[in-house]
């Protein structure tokens, strides 16, 4: 199976339906790919939720194996949430069960069409010519929310829970490391280097914020307005 994910050419050995339809948006045609994904079955007893389908397995482990290749194309994978609104490319990221992509849908309530989410919790960021741009990728969450494209990264947002509605911004030394818990990242001394490397690139062409926030629609009301308000 070919597709076409974050401009690359990526060939993937898939053996099950599931991930067929997964990847339905992205099938292309090309006779020389950029990365071949092939899942063994080592690979599935590896994942580490074994109680899943193996059709499902199969998805994930062919998400990792991707991910592992792409530093060496400078992009990485990222879990966060990433949509467009008048002109920015913002990504919301955050520790599982905290509520990435509940934030981003209530700025969908907000904004309605103007806002068009790219992907809904596993974007490639892919650096061209040390700009970021955020892309969508057939892993995109249990919403299905994703398109097959691109978008200029340009503001990062970390989401805490909080029954206060503030947004403040951060330093890139205060957002690094949270950022760098957002990545699946290949073992290996140079891998983490090159990711350091991809990381400083992204975060000195990014805003970086911290949304403090519950789940009402006010919260999305008071962090767009502080975001989207700085040029």
């Amino acid at each position: 199976m070919n597709c076409k994910i974050a401009d690359f050419k990526v060939t993937i050995k898939n053996r099950g339906g599931f991930i067929a339809r997964l990847c339905e948006k992205y099938i292309d045609d090309f006779s020389s790919p950029d990365f071949t994904v092939a899942v063994s079955d080592d690979d599935l007893l590896n994942e580490p939720t074994p109680s899943s389908t193996r059709a499902y397995l199969e998805s994930i482990a062919a998400c990792r194996k991707l991910a592992y290749m792409l530093p060496a194309k400078d992009a990485f994978l990222l879990h966060a949430a990433t949509f467009e609104i008048k002109g920015r490319g913002i990504a919301f990221l955050a520790k599982s069960g905290t509520g990435k992509s509940t934030h981003m849908l209530l700025w969908k309530e907000l904004f309605g069409e103007e806002l068009r989410v790219v992907n809904g919790d596993k974007p490639i960021v892919r650096l061209k010519d040390d700009t970021p741009f955020a892309y969508g990728t057939p892993w995109c969450g249990k919403e299905g929310l994703s398109e097959n494209r691109g978008i200029p990264l340009t503001d990062i947002c970390f989401i805490v829970r909080s029954d206060k509605n503030e947004t403040v911004a951060l330093s890139p030394e205060e957002a690094v490391n949270r950022l760098f818990s957002q990545i699946i990242i290949p073992s290996g001394s140079e891998n983490i280097l090159k990711i350091a490397e991809l990381l400083d690139k992204t975060i000195k062409k990014c805003r970086l914020w911290e949304i403090r926030c519950n789940t009402d629609l006010d919260a999305a009301r008071i962090s767009s307005k502080k975001i989207l308000e700085v040029k």
